[in-house]
């Protein structure tokens, strides 16, 4: 059965007529250096790339060798790719934060796990949205991927935000860095403000560590709640839930 948070986000009543598939299957393809090895271990040691979200329609997840350090949704092969060399760049990026913050290696590898796990769900987001015949954008599939994850990974969500907020400032980390041709820090940082408040709202006494790690700005925390049912409803309206 499809997660109970996100159900009204899969309901197929009024945009298509087949219940929800099962869950995306995963493949790795095989690595072709030692930095991409690193990087398929890193996916297959921690379980990033499972899930157990069902879409509208069958799709495939698979982590693979790239030209370019990326994630992305395929509408037409309904695929969603993860890059070996993106996965390497966050972790490289996410272990000299923390070397230089002196985060011990199991926090190191909470972030890792954290960030990973909102690449691969801001691309389930986008593979929700064009599979219901909405305009894709990121704004959108950030939303969807905020609802995803809150049902998915709940032991992930603080990490998620954390993580999120420190890439933010970091260029050339897929969307994580912010919309490419603006001005990464700033808006990288408005759309991670968003991102964490949409999860905090999730349950804000469950994710009171969001808060307290500045991760959503103190005065705007008070309408997070408010702000993640505005979209749990607005989705749950666009399918007819």
């Amino acid at each position: 059965m499809p997660h109970p948070v996100i159900a009204l986000a899969l309901s197929m009543t009024s945009t298509l007529a087949a219940a929800p598939s099962a869950e995306p299957s995963v493949r790795y393809e095989s690595p072709d250096s030692p930095r991409a090895e690193r990087a398929e271990r890193l996916l297959k040691d921690d379980d990033v790339l499972k899930t157990g979200i069902r879409l509208p329609e069958p799709v495939k997840i698979v982590a693979r060798d790239c030209d370019a350090a990326k994630a992305r949704w395929d509408h037409d092969k309904r695929e969603i790719t993860i890059c070996y060399s993106l996965v390497d760049k966050v972790r490289e990026t996410i272990k000299g934060i923390s070397q230089t913050e002196e985060i011990d290696e199991k926090a190191t590898r909470a972030r890792m796990k954290g960030a990973l796990t909102v690449l691969l769900h801001h691309q389930l987001g986008h593979a929700l949205t064009t599979l219901n015949g909405m305009p894709d954008d990121e704004g959108q599939a950030d939303r969807f991927a905020a609802l995803t994850l809150a049902a998915d990974s709940p032991k992930r969500v603080v990490a998620a935000a954390e993580a999120r907020h420190l890439l933010a400032g970091h260029a050339g980390i897929d969307h994580l860095s912010g919309p490419e041709g603006g001005d990464p820090e700033k808006s990288g940082m408005e759309e991670s403000a968003a991102f964490a408040c949409l999860l905090y709202g999730a349950d804000p006494a469950r994710y009171g560590k969001i808060l307290k790690g500045g991760w959503v700005p103190a005065e705007r925390a008070p309408t997070c709640a408010d702000e993640y049912n505005r979209v749990k409803s607005a989705i749950g309206d666009k399918f007819g839930s």
